[in-house]
């Protein structure tokens, strides 16, 4: 079989005109720009000043949509309704695909100069910061004076939410007082052969919060002898970690471990019989990092530059954790409901994406996991 380099730049394109298609008939249900200032709760008086300026140039130049790419946008529609109500008038469009296809079109996009995108939401290294002609920094000035954004990539990467991960369990299987708490409650021999797990010998949550486990502060505690010792519980590796709650919740197996909480609230909205453990009672929580960049000479820069400085503003905190069920980075932000605040949350450090730090560790995962 012969195949085309061509392919995935003509599938780029199809989507491209497929997404200005989608973008041309929802414009109609665009409700009209507020006529007065907007005000957001808890922000300065500059900050207000700064945003109102991006809402008016946006409208003063026609480009008033919000195009976002990721993995996963569309599971945030709750909190991007929030940011639509509050700015109304603004109409936005989330495209849900693999990284892989995102980088090929936003290549596609800047090679030809007809940029779709505004802003391209990921995981804690989107790809896309790295190169050269697809993103660019974020301007944030709705944050209290002393405060710094968390950035990376020469501050093309705005990180903007922490997630968390957690043990799952089966309603029906397994009763609340016994399900796995902590990290050590995984070895008891009543679990032995009954986890499931995503792949931990390919990037993904659990190979990282392995990874945090084995760390030197953390030999004492966990280490590498505890990852032989989970090793020999004859953990089961689901098809993807996507897939780790919805054997859990079909009764394949009873336990599920390293879910992200997306993944665990999708099966909860269905009505699976799921419980997830978290925080964990040892301080083994494993967080990951949201992040965006903007992308460079985006058509709607200013909405992209007022999205991240809403989602900055107390009130988009705040929606982060009762829209998103997900942590902000401000000191004040709140957690999510029933759990306690950043500040409050023992966790393991965050995964680090260099790959010379990572190699020793992977290496031993690899060898303890191996079939």
């Amino acid at each position: 079989m012969r195949f085309s380099r061509t392919k995935p730049r003509r599938l780029a394109l199809a989507f491209t005109a497929g997404l200005l298609a989608a973008l041309a008939a929802c414009s109609s249900a665009v409700p009209a720009k507020s006529r007065v200032p907007i005000r957001v709760p808890g922000v300065s008086a500059e900050a207000d000043k700064y945003m109102n300026q991006l809402y008016d140039k946006a409208f003063a130049d026609g480009n008033t949509r919000l195009v976002l790419y990721g993995p996963g946008v569309s599971a945030n529609q709750k909190l991007n309704d929030a940011f639509t109500r509050r700015f109304p008038g603004i109409e936005l469009l989330q495209q849900d695909q693999a990284d892989a296809q995102i980088l090929t079109k936003l290549d596609t996009e800047a090679e030809s100069g007809n940029r779709i995108a505004d802003v391209y939401v990921g995981g804690e290294s989107p790809q896309a910061a790295a190169k050269p002609d697809i993103c660019t920094s974020a301007d944030v000035r709705t944050v209290d004076a002393g405060f710094k954004v968390p950035t990376d990539n020469g501050g093309k990467l705005t990180y903007f939410a922490l997630r968390y991960f957690g043990f799952v369990y089966n309603t029906d299987q397994v009763r609340e007082q016994d399900a796995p708490k902590d990290w050590h409650d995984l070895l008891d021999p009543k679990w032995k052969g009954k986890i499931a797990v995503g792949d931990m010998t390919v990037p993904g949550g659990i190979r990282y919060a392995l990874e945090s486990l084995m760390l030197p502060e953390n030999e004492q505690k966990w280490g590498h002898s505890y990852v032989r010792r989970l090793a020999a519980q004859n953990l089961q590796v689901s098809q993807s970690e996507q897939v780790v709650p919805t054997d859990v919740a079909s009764g394949r197996f009873p336990v599920g471990i390293a879910v992200y909480q997306g993944y665990y609230e999708d099966q909860k909205k269905k009505g699976a019989p799921l419980g997830m453990v978290f925080p964990l009672k040892d301080g083994g929580n494993y967080m990951a990092r949201s992040a965006l960049c903007l992308i460079k000479d985006a058509p709607d820069a200013e909405v992209a530059q007022l999205y991240v400085n809403w989602l900055y503003s107390p009130e988009g905190q705040r929606a982060l954790a009762e829209k998103d069920n997900s942590y902000g980075w401000t000191p004040a932000a709140p957690g999510p409901k029933g759990l306690p605040p950043l500040d409050k949350l023992p966790r393991l450090p965050f995964s680090n994406p260099k790959p010379e730090f990572n190699k020793p560790y992977f290496a031993f995962i690899n060898k303890a996991f191996k079939k």
